[in-house]
């Protein structure tokens, strides 16, 4: 027991640390953010639940904080921004026992649409602090005649979007890549 908790917390951190690399990797465009590293906290969200998926995805916030690679105006938009808006990645794993039966059960259906739902959760939470950050903390960065809640949306909308489908079409590929392993490994053993 003790020790798949700790296996638990080491690939957490791992899935932290490739996030945090995959977030460097492709850098934002002035205000458009292609977060990589949503996929692995989800993926690892799905694999190992809701506070295995937040405890890593709180790590993967703080990272950039702890390297020097975060735009902090102050520190609620910094806390905001940074380990809330990342940890809440990790609410995919609210449907991890559902998929995980459904790729036992080898219902396509299920392990579909609950992945797609993990992922809609997890981008929707993380632009949502986005989107509140925009409007109280970079607002005044909007163009002149331009409300605050409009610019926040328009920034963070577009990069809810593409995140979305970005993350949706990787994680289903992966599970359904899964799904076809587990296929071939079954007529090999059986």
């Amino acid at each position: 027991m003790y020790k798949e908790k700790l296996l638990i917390l080491l690939e957490g951190a791992l899935m932290a640390a490739i996030a945090t690399v995959l977030s460097a990797v492709v850098p934002t465009v002035e205000w458009f953010d292609i977060s990589l590293g949503i996929i692995p906290i989800v993926i690892f969200s799905i694999r190992r639940g809701l506070k295995a998926g937040l405890l890593s995805g709180l790590l993967w916030g703080l990272l950039p904080i702890l390297i020097g690679r975060a735009s902090i105006l102050t520190v609620t938009q910094g806390i905001l921004e940074y380990p809330v808006a990342n940890m809440v990645v990790g609410l995919a794993g609210i449907y991890s026992n559902q998929i995980k039966q459904a790729l036992s059960n080898n219902n396509w259906h299920v392990i579909f649409s609950r992945s797609l739902l993990a992922v809609f959760i997890a981008v929707f939470a993380k632009y949502f602090c986005h989107f509140i950050a925009g409007i109280i903390f970079w607002g005044s960065y909007a163009p002149k005649g331009m409300s605050p809640v409009l610019y926040s949306l328009f920034v963070n909308g577009g990069s809810f979007l593409f995140n979305l489908v970005l993350a949706g079409i990787v994680v289903v590929a992966l599970e359904k890549k899964q799904i076809e392993y587990l296929h071939y490994l079954n007529s090999i053993f059986l």
